[in-house]
């Protein structure tokens, strides 16, 4: 019920998940007639048994007070859905509603894995090299040295889990590479992590160096990592929007676009903020898949992938014991 939209991107772009995922499920928390009217759009009866329909008699709206959300919980769609993962009914929960009330009610509903006081909304950005992992992106605006620490330790075992590397490049956010820049907070976390066996530190990193992919995973606080993404965002929009008005600005344009369809077609592609819709909320002990507000159908099926490949990993169970065995020695 959460986005935009509401349910008409949601259970759009779920009906196109199913068809390319054809051992998932899914369940559907929602108003019930609301619910069926979009799923009513779809002619495929076996594709429709794989989804139940959950009826909820509330919804947390955007405005909502998390205080508000956590007292009736119980009879909301993301309280539900929640709650359907903490039950072992649903492998991952994915939303597009309210940021800091779906990240309250993890904490609730889920708790979070050993060792960690608080999650961090963790997302892919695109890179020279690839992607890299970026967090915290919005959930914790001010953070403590311990606090980033603890977001290193994730990110780098998430980038172990789901890309295979064997010691993720970890680096901090900061106005300059030099060791004597940055708040206080971030000098102490740098001197906490050059201590961290479990952690491959590599130093600071500037705002250009994320996109240059000379970390695997970028560490901040939530207010700078939040900021760092919408711009990157505004910028690829603005990107894709200028190479559009050149192919169309002269007819000898028009005529270069007509060789050059592929590779321009391929560039705004990668340059798509849609393409990396899709954030952990990485330290809770279930998979929990934030999508943004705003996505339309095309980005909130991406968002999908990123919650079925991260349920199929089991990410969560695959960074408990990990965490478990480093705080039980301490």
């Amino acid at each position: 019920m959460g986005g935009d939209s509401g349910p008409r991107t949601v259970v759009a772009a779920l009906v196109k998940s199913l068809h390319k995922h054809p051992t998932v499920s899914a369940l559907l928390f929602g108003d019930q007639q609301c619910l069926q009217d979009e799923l009513s759009l779809c002619n495929d009866q076996s594709l429709l048994s794989r989804i139940d329909v959950c009826h909820s008699p509330n919804f947390v709206a955007g405005t909502d007070q998390p205080s508000v959300a956590l007292r009736r919980r119980r009879d909301t769609s993301m309280g539900m859905a929640l709650r359907a993962v903490a039950d072992d009914r649903a492998s991952a929960c994915i939303s597009s509603g309210n940021t800091g009330i779906l990240m309250a009610l993890g904490m609730l509903e889920l708790k979070t894995l050993p060792g960690i006081a608080r999650p961090a909304i963790c997302a892919t950005l695109p890179t020279s090299q690839g992607h890299s992992y970026i967090l915290d992106l919005g959930a914790n605006l001010d953070c403590s040295a311990q606090q980033l620490v603890e977001f290193a330790l994730l990110g780098s075992l998430t980038a172990q889990a789901l890309d295979g590397l064997a010691s993720p490049q970890v680096r901090l956010l900061n106005v300059g590479e030099e060791v004597s820049k940055g708040s206080e907070v971030i000098k102490t976390t740098a001197e906490l992590l050059s201590h961290e066996p479990l952690i491959n530190y590599a130093g600071f990193v500037e705002g250009d160096g994320i996109f240059k992919g000379l970390a695997d995973v970028v560490v901040c606080d939530g207010f700078t990592g939040n900021v760092a993404l919408k711009s990157s965002e505004g910028v690829a929009r603005m990107i894709g929007d200028m190479i559009r008005e050149s192919m169309g600005s002269s007819w000898l344009s028009r005529l270069l676009s007509l060789f050059m369809a592929g590779t321009f077609r391929d560039l705004r592609c990668r340059l798509d903020p849609a393409v990396y819709n899709g954030a952990y909320l990485l330290g809770l002990t279930r998979v929990v898949v934030k999508s943004h507000g705003g996505a339309d159908e095309q980005a909130f099926g991406y968002a999908l992938d990123v919650a079925i490949e991260a349920a199929k990993r089991n990410l969560p169970e695959v960074l408990s014991p990990i965490l478990q065995a480093k705080y039980q020695q301490h």
